[in-house]
C-alpha cells in the first residue's frame, strides 16, 4: 500500500540523523549550559519537523494525517528560526538572548493563531489589513515573515561578528556557524518549494547545516576552513597537473605508435612508461612546492630558526634588549605583528606580579597581580604548553578565571601565550600577537615556540639576575644619597639646636635684664624721694613689655612641647575666615607700617565658615605673616588669597576645603630649606642676625613660629607648605605659603582626647 517512497525515506532519514546527533550532544555536553540545553531542544524539534514533513508527502495515508503533519512542519519552521537566532546569540556570547526568545514566543503564538481556527478574528483582521484573497494566505505571510526575520537576524549577526572580530581562531569558529546558518536557511527555504525533489534536496541541505552546527557546538578545536580550502585547492590543481601529464603522454604515445613498425609498439610503450615514471614524481613535487608557496607562503626551517635564536640570545644580559631581540627573531620567523614578555615575580603575600616588557608593537596594559591558583597560570605552569586566547575564551576549564583576569588578557590583545619555565617553575610568558594574513599558529609553530621558550629560560634568568643587581646598585646609590641628605639635615638641625641655646638665652636674658634694670631705676627713684607719676609710668611700661615678651617665649616653648606629643588642645567653634585674618593681622599692623610694606587680601570674603580654634588659627596665620614681613625688604608686598574646593573624603563623601595662600616679594627660600623651616629651632641665615623684635629685616627669632604653625594646622586636619623659586637677595623671587584647612574638623587625635580627659579630671 505504501510501497518504497524515496522522498519519505530521505526526509525521515534526516530525522534519524538529528536523533543520533541529539544523543551524541547529550552524552558529550549534557544540559550543563543554556546553549547546550537549547541545542538539545532544537534537535528534538528538528526530529518532529522531519517527521511532520515526511507525513506530508507520504502516500497512502488518510487525508487528516498529511494535513496535520504539514501544519506541524510549517509552524515548527518559525519555532526553529527563533531557536536559531537565540542559539546564535548564545554561541557568540552576546546579550539579548532573553528578549529575542520572548519576541520569538510572541511571534510563534501569533503564527499558530493565524494558522488555526481564526481565534479572536486574527485571520480575518490580517486578511483585511493586508488585502489578501484568503485567510490561509495571511497566515502564510505571518509565518514567512517570522522565519525570514529570525533566520536573517542570525545570519546578519554571524556576518557582523565575522567582520568585527579579527582573531583568526575566533573567526574560524564563526565561519563554521555562518556556514551552518546559511545551509539551514537554504535547506528550509528549499523545502517550501513545491515538489518532492526540492523537498528532498532542502531536507538534505538542512541536515548538512545541522551537522556543521553540531560539530561547532561539540568540538572546541575546529580545523581551519582556510587551510582546508587551500589544501583542497592544492590537491585539485596537483591532480589536474598529473592528469594533464598523463594525457599528454598518452597522446604522444599514440602519435608515436602510428609511425613505428608493429614490432616496436611494445618497445615504444615500455620506453614511454619508463620516462613517465621518472618524470611524474618530480613534476608532482614541483607542483606541490609551487602551490604551497602560492597558497601557504614560503615557510621556514625550524632547525635553522632554533639555531639562530639560541646563538643570538645566549649572551644578552640586558632584559629589555633580550625581549626586543627574542620577539624580533620570532617575528621574522613566524611573521607576527606584535609581542611582549610577561615577567612573573612572586610577592611576599603569595600573589604573582605580572610585569609587561614590550618587544614589538604598543602595549598599553599596566602591571597586574594574579592569584597563584589562577586557572590560566596553573594550566601554563602545569603543562608547559602554549595556550591561545581562543582557548581562554572558549574552554570550560578557563571559565573559572576571575572576570578581571580575562578582561586584562583581552585588553592585552595577544593571540598566544607560551610559558617560559625554569626547573618546573614558570618565570615568564611569551605573549605573541596574530600572524600576518590572519593565519592561525600551526602545530609546527607551537612546537618551535615551546623549544624557543626553553632556550629563553636560561637567558631570561641571567638577564633578571643582572637587572636585579643593577636595581640593587641603584637602590644602594639612592640610599647613600638619602643618607647624605639626612646627615646634612641632621647637621643643620644640630647646628640649629646649638644656635637655639644661644638665641634662647639671649631671648630670655634680654627681658629679664630689662625687668632688672627698670627695678633698679624704681629703687633709685624711691630712695631719692617721692617718684613722679611720669617716671613710674615709664618704668611700669618697660617692665610690662619685658614680661609680655618673656611670656611669649615661654608660651611658644610650651606650645612646641604640646605639639611634639600631639596633645595640643583646640576649642573649636564656627569661624569666618575674615574674622580670623582680621584678628591675626591686627598684631602685624605696626610692623607693616614701620617696614612700609603693603598687604592685600583677596577672595577671603566669600569663603565658607570652618570649625576651628580662633586663638590657635590667629597664632598660626600671624606667625606666617610675621615671617613674610621679616624676610621681605622695605616697601615690599604681601598678598593673601583664599579659595575653597571639594575632594572625596572617607567613604567617597565630598569634603570642603579652604586654601589660604600668603605670598611675599622677599628673598625666597632654597629648596633644601623648605622643609627645615618647619622644624623647631631651625632658622634661615646666621644667628648673628637674631632680633628680639618683629620688624628687623632677616631678624629671625628662636625658630619656633613656623613649627607651631604646622602643628596648629595639622591639629585642624590641614596641611601647610611653602613654595619658592629659591633664595636670591638681589632679584627677590619671594615665597608663597599654602595653608589647606577642612571646613569640617576631623576626629581629634588620641593624645588630645587623653589630654582633655586629664584636664577634666584635674578640674573635678
Amino acid at each position: 500500500m505504501f510501497g518504497f517512497q524515496t522522498p519519505v525515506i530521505v526526509i525521515g532519514g534526516t530525522g534519524v540523523v538529528y536523533a543520533m546527533l541529539l544523543m551524541l550532544s547529550l552524552r558529550r555536553r549534557g544540559l550543563q549550559t543554556w546553549l547546550h540545553g537549547l541545542f538539545f531542544l532544537y534537535l528534538l524539534l528538528g526530529v518532529a519537523w522531519a517527521l511532520g514533513k515526511s507525513l506530508t508527502i507520504m502516500r497512502g495515508l488518510i487525508p487528516e494525517v498529511p494535513f496535520y503533519g504539514g501544519l506541524v512542519a510549517t509552524n515548527l519552521v518559525v519555532v526553529l528560526a527563533v531557536l536559531l537566532a537565540v542559539l546564535t546569540l548564545l554561541f557568540f556570547d552576546r546579550a539579548g538572548a532573553q528578549w529575542t526568545a520572548l519576541g520569538g514566543a510572541v511571534w510563534v503564538a501569533l503564527t499558530w493563531l493565524a494558522s488555526g481556527s481564526n481565534a479572536g478574528g486574527i485571520q480575518d483582521g490580517l486578511q483585511e489589513s493586508l488585502r489578501l484573497s484568503s485567510p490561509a494566505e495571511a497566515a502564510n505571510i505571518v509565518r514567512v515573515a517570522g522565519w525570514v526575520g529570525f533566520t536573517g537576524g542570525a545570519l546578519v549577526l554571524a556576518v557582523w561578528d565575522y567582520v568585527r572580530i579579527q582573531r583568526p581562531l575566533h573567526r574560524n569558529r564563526i565561519l563554521y556557524w555562518l556556514g551552518a546558518v546559511l545551509l539551514i536557511g537554504a535547506g528550509e527555504g528549499l523545502t517550501t518549494v513545491p515538489g518532492e525533489t526540492m523537498a528532498q534536496v532542502g531536507a538534505f541541505v538542512r541536515m548538512l547545516g545541522i551537522l556543521v552546527m553540531g560539530y561547532a557546538m561539540l568540538s572546541y578545536y575546529l580545523p581551519s576552513v582556510r587551510n582546508v580550502v587551500r589544501q583542497a585547492a592544492s590537491a585539485t590543481l596537483i591532480t589536474l597537473v598529473t592528469a594533464g601529464l598523463f594525457l599528454a603522454s598518452f597522446l604522444l604515445l599514440q602519435s608515436l605508435l602510428q609511425s613505428l613498425p608493429a614490432g616496436y609498439v611494445l618497445v615504444g610503450a615500455a620506453i614511454m612508461s619508463i620516462l613517465l615514471s621518472l618524470v611524474i614524481q618530480p613534476v608532482r613535487r614541483a607542483a606541490a612546492d609551487l602551490m604551497g608557496r602560492f597558497l601557504f607562503g614560503e615557510g621556514y626551517d625550524p632547525a635553522r630558526a632554533l639555531r639562530d635564536y639560541g646563538a643570538v640570545i645566549t649572551n644578552i644580559l640586558d632584559l629589555d634588549m633580550l625581549v626586543t631581540m627574542a620577539i624580533g627573531i620570532i617575528s621574522e620567523v613566524l611573521e607576527i605583528r606584535r609581542g611582549a614578555l610577561l615577567l612573573m615575580t612572586e610577592r611576599e603575600d603569595g600573589r604573582i606580579e605580572v610585569r609587561i616588557i614590550p618587544g614589538m608593537g604598543e602595549v598599553s596594559v599596566k602591571t597586574a597581580e594574579f592569584d597563584p591558583n589562577s586557572p590560566i597560570l596553573s594550566h601554563l605552569n602545569r603543562t608547559g604548553q602554549p595556550v591561545s586566547q581562543y582557548e581562554i575564551d572558549i574552554l570550560p576549564e578557563f571559565r573559572a578565571s576571575p572576570p578581571w583576569e580575562r578582561a586584562w588578557l583581552e585588553e592585552l590583545n595577544m593571540e598566544l601565550y607560551v610559558p617560559i619555565r625554569r626547573q618546573s617553575l614558570m618565570v615568564g610568558i611569551l605573549a605573541l600577537g596574530g600572524k600576518a594574513g590572519e593565519a592561525p599558529y600551526s602545530d609546527q609553530d607551537l612546537d618551535v615556540l615551546s623549544t624557543l621558550a626553553g632556550q629563553t629560560a636560561v637567558a631570561l634568568q641571567n638577564a633578571r639576575l643582572v637587572s636585579d643587581l643593577k636595581a640593587l646598585n641603584a637602590d644602594i646609590t639612592e640610599l647613600n644619597d638619602e643618607l647624605t641628605r639626612a646627615n646634612r639635615r641632621l647637621e643643620k638641625l644640630d647646628e640649629a639646636k646649638t644656635n637655639f641655646i644661644q638665641i634662647a638665652s639671649h631671648e630670655l636674658r634680654t627681658p629679664l635684664t630689662q625687668v632688672r634694670g627698670y627695678a633698679d631705676i624704681m629703687a633709685d627713684v624711691v630712695q631719692a624721694g617721692v617718684p613722679s607719676p611720669a617716671q613710674m609710668a615709664q618704668v611700669s611700661q618697660g617692665i610690662s613689655r619685658a614680661t609680655v615678651r618673656l611670656e611669649e617665649i615661654i608660651s611658644a616653648m610650651l606650645d612646641v612641647s604640646q605639639i611634639d606629643v600631639e596633645s595640643l588642645s583646640l576649642n573649636r567653634t564656627s569661624l569666618a575666615m575674615t574674622s580670623v585674618m582680621r584678628i591675626a593681622l591686627d598684631g602685624c599692623r605696626d610692623a607693616l607700617q614701620q617696614r612700609k610694606q603693603t598687604l592685600t587680601l583677596e577672595g577671603i570674603e566669600g569663603l565658607p565658615p570652618i570649625q576651628g580654634d580662633l586663638q590657635r588659627l590667629c597664632q598660626a596665620f600671624g606667625n606666617i605673616v610675621g615671617n613674610c614681613i621679616k624676610y621681605t625688604p622695605d616697601g615690599g608686598r604681601i598678598t593673601i588669597n583664599g579659595r575653597h574646593f571639594q575632594e572625596a573624603g572617607a567613604g567617597g563623601t565630598p569634603t570642603t576645603y579652604l586654601e589660604i595662600t600668603i605670598a611675599d616679594t622677599g628673598i625666597g627660600i632654597d629648596a633644601e630649606e623648605r622643609e627645615l623651616i618647619f622644624e623647631k629651632f631651625y632658622r634661615v641665615g646666621s644667628p648673628d642676625l637674631h632680633s628680639t623684635g618683629s620688624t628687623k629685616f632677616k631678624g629671625a627669632g628662636p625658630g619656633l613660629g613656623l613649627p607651631i604653625t604646622r602643628g596648629v594646622i595639622k591639629a585642624h586636619g590641614g596641611r601647610v607648605w611653602v613654595e619658592s623659586p629659591g633664595h636670591d637677595e638681589v632679584n627677590f623671587p619671594g615665597s608663597t605659603f599654602h595653608v589647606v584647612l577642612p571646613a569640617t574638623p576631623p576626629a581629634p587625635p588620641a593624645g588630645v582626647i587623653a589630654a582633655s580627659a586629664v584636664a577634666s579630671a584635674l578640674a573635678a
